[in-house]
């Protein structure tokens, strides 16, 4: 399997500079022609382009909140898991991210689920936001975050009052 490390080799780069080209990272600008060897080389060389790591680009602009929301948490059969309350910590017409989970099991499903958060907050308070857990963070306090479910156009129109600045 070949490495980064020895198409830096190769071109008598850095291994970090190899990074940043083939996983298009911001920071230094290189030229042009560096970057053509970097890839040129990696695919002379069989590099597996399958493993780069691509910055996530967030589709929709988030936006800064604190709104208590109820959270029903749905297993894959339909039924009701758990339930209980949360925080919306940012929300964008996507997602939003989710921290303070407080339910009576104190745990989420090992099987697949949905999530559905109801805003206690105006405007947003009439609103049943489903989706899923896309990404789960345990920096000391656990947050994640969810990806909403196709939204109805009065749901997208309300949540975009609020979402967008």
């Amino acid at each position: 399997m070949v490495t980064q490390g020895e198409i830096a080799r190769r071109l008598g780069l850095d291994v970090s500079s190899v990074n940043k080209i083939l996983n298009k990272r911001p920071g230094p600008v290189f030229r042009k022609d560096t970057i053509r060897r970097v890839f040129k080389t990696a695919k002379d060389l069989g590099y597996d382009f399958g493993r780069l790591k691509y910055t996530h680009r967030r589709q929709y602009e988030r936006r800064e909140v604190a709104i208590g929301a109820e959270v029903v948490i749905v297993g894959k059969d339909g039924a009701v898991y758990d339930q209980g309350v949360a925080t919306i910590r940012d929300i964008s017409l996507g997602g939003a991210r989710v921290a303070d989970l407080a339910t009576p099991l104190g745990s989420l499903p090992t099987e697949p689920f949905t999530l559905t958060l109801r805003p206690m907050q105006k405007p947003l308070d009439d609103l049943e936001l489903t989706g899923h857990i896309v990404r789960l963070n345990m920096n000391g306090v656990t947050t994640f975050g969810v990806e909403f479910a196709k939204l109805d156009s009065a749901a997208a129109r309300k949540l975009k009052r609020v979402a967008v600045t």
